[in-house]
C-alpha cells in the first residue's frame, strides 16, 4: 500500500509542477482537495409590461424556455429507476427555481448558456397585463452588456405575448 501511495505522491507532484501550482498537503502526505469556488456574479434586470393576464404569459414563458415546476422535478425524483435519478441530478444542476401564486405570480429560473449564467423571470399581474421582471446573473462581464442581452429580453417579450412559440 505504501508504494501505491508513494507512486500516486509522485504523480501528483508531477502534475503540481506542470501547472507550477504549490498544494497543501494532509497528514498522509497526499494532497487536500478544494471544493471548487464559483467566480463572484454579477447581474442586470429589465422590466417589461406585456398586456396578457399572468397565467398566459407565464405559461408561454414556462414551456419556451422549459423552465420546470417543482412538482415535475419531484416526479422524476421520486421513480424508482437509476436514469430517473441521474436526470434528477442533472436537472438540480442546472440551479432550477419554481414558485407560483396562480392567478397572480410566477417566478421560474435555470441555469443559461454553458451552465455559468443564470436567469430568473418573475411574472406578476399587472392589471389586465403583466409585469415580467428578468435578472440575468454571469460572473463574465460581457454577458450583462445590452448587445449579449438585448435580442433575449426582445424575445422574452415575445414570447409572453404569444409573438414566438
Amino acid at each position: 500500500m505504501d508504494e501505491l501511495s508513494s507512486v500516486n505522491k509522485k504523480i501528483s507532484d508531477f502534475g503540481v509542477s506542470i501547472a507550477g501550482k504549490q498544494s497543501s498537503q494532509n497528514e498522509s502526505g497526499m494532497p487536500k482537495l478544494a471544493p471548487k469556488v464559483e467566480a463572484d456574479q454579477d447581474s442586470t434586470s429589465k422590466d417589461l409590461s406585456v398586456p396578457v393576464d399572468v397565467d398566459t404569459a407565464a405559461a408561454r414563458l414556462r414551456r419556451y424556455y422549459k423552465f420546470m415546476t417543482t412538482d415535475e422535478l419531484n416526479s422524476i425524483k421520486n421513480r424508482e429507476s437509476t436514469s430517473a435519478r441521474l436526470t434528477a441530478a442533472a436537472i438540480e444542476e442546472q440551479r432550477p427555481e419554481w414558485s407560483a401564486s396562480v392567478g397572480s405570480y410566477y417566478k421560474m429560473g435555470r441555469n443559461w448558456g454553458e451552465g455559468k449564467d443564470h436567469i430568473t423571470l418573475e411574472v406578476e399581474k399587472n392589471g389586465a397585463g403583466s409585469h415580467v421582471y428578468i435578472q440575468f446573473f454571469s460572473s463574465n462581464p460581457q454577458h450583462l452588456t445590452e448587445a449579449y442581452l438585448g435580442n433575449l429580453f426582445a424575445q422574452v417579450k415575445d414570447v409572453a405575448e404569444g409573438k414566438v412559440r
